[in-house]
């Protein structure tokens, strides 16, 4: 009978064990999803705000388009931000003065500078 009663002691306390190991590995998974949650970070911006003017033209092949911005010197700049699908859907093929930061340099060809988009300035006549 003392057997039984020791077995049953060393079963629970390896229970007992097993679930604060199961817990502490749970805790520690989730602590970086835990302490990141609601935090947004925002990109961050190569050059301060300015203004370029160019021609807006939808490139690229599908599924990889993307709206860009030409300049005069041929320079291209993807354009991201809340404005972006105003002015896909209205300003195709038009001269364009904008505002914004160009968050990321260019990569290389098919690889443009990303041009945040804060304000339209004017739509220009070519």
């Amino acid at each position: 009978m003392d057997r039984q009663k020791i077995r049953w002691k060393v079963f629970l306390r390896f229970n007992v064990l097993v679930s604060l190991f199961v817990l502490l590995f749970l805790t520690l998974a989730c602590e970086n999803g835990l302490t990141q949650g609601g935090k947004q970070l925002e990109p961050e911006t190569v050059s301060q705000r300015m203004q370029i003017k160019g021609k807006i033209s939808v490139k690229g092949s599908e599924p990889h388009t993307y709206l860009c911005l030409s300049t005069a010197s041929r320079t291209d700049y993807r354009l991201a931000g809340e404005l972006k699908d105003l002015i896909w859907t209205r300003f195709q093929q038009e001269m364009m003065t904008l505002e914004g930061v160009v968050s990321k340099e260019a990569l290389g060809p098919g690889f443009p500078a990303e041009f945040i988009v804060h304000k339209i300035v004017k739509q220009a006549s070519e």
